[in-house]
């Protein structure tokens, strides 16, 4: 990126942000659709998914939280990957509800509906309040089943006993996350 990430924040809170903005859709967003539209997704969601990272990225620099933030462009990257596999699996989970839907002996009610939504959100709220890594750490444990091996190479972890400590780690930091939210935690267990 031809902007430091100091310019770039600058441009961004005096609002004259025109051209920093112009460089991040030339240099960024080309990876980020060749990423999406790699993974079963259309340029109009790349489109989608690079505008939320994008808004992700000012909401982190208008709350002062963008400190921990090296690389913008990998920031954006990693950002725009997770929201993309976060709709995929939820556009997933509703084409899963609709085919049982249209299925003559399960019709859900109202309030199945509601209920699955609400649990779908908190799971979405849940894995967002993890890092980046644990996020991606957990999709390719959880989602994608990749064995610790795989996930070692994709994540340039020294070896697969690395990627189970991480795992462990993750999952442990998840379990604290819902068991300090009593709301969220009846919730999920409803």
């Amino acid at each position: 990126m031809k902007y430091s990430k100091e310019h770039i924040v600058e441009a961004i809170r005096q609002r004259k942000d025109r051209e920093v903005l112009a460089a991040m859709y030339r240099e960024i967003y080309p990876k980020v659709a060749r990423y999406v539209t790699g993974n079963s997704g259309s340029e109009d969601d790349s489109k989608d998914v690079f505008q939320e990272a994008i808004l992700v990225f000012y909401q982190l620099v208008i709350t002062e939280r963008y400190n921990r933030i090296q690389d913008i462009t990998g920031f954006l990257i990693k950002v725009s990957r997770n929201i993309w596999i976060n709709k995929v699996k939820r556009t997933k989970k509703e084409v899963s509800v609709e085919l049982l839907a249209e299925h003559e002996d399960y019709a859900p009610s109202p309030l199945i509906s509601m209920i699955m939504n609400e649990k779908w959100s908190a799971y979405h709220i849940l894995f967002n309040n993890l890092g980046s890594k644990c996020r991606e750490m957990l999709t390719y444990s959880i989602y994608q089943k990749l064995s610790m091996k795989e996930i070692a190479l994709k994540m340039s972890l020294s070896n697969e006993n690395a990627a189970k400590t991480q795992n462990y780690r993750c999952k442990q930091k998840l379990m604290e996350i819902v068991s300090a939210n009593k709301d969220l935690k009846d919730l999920l267990k409803s």
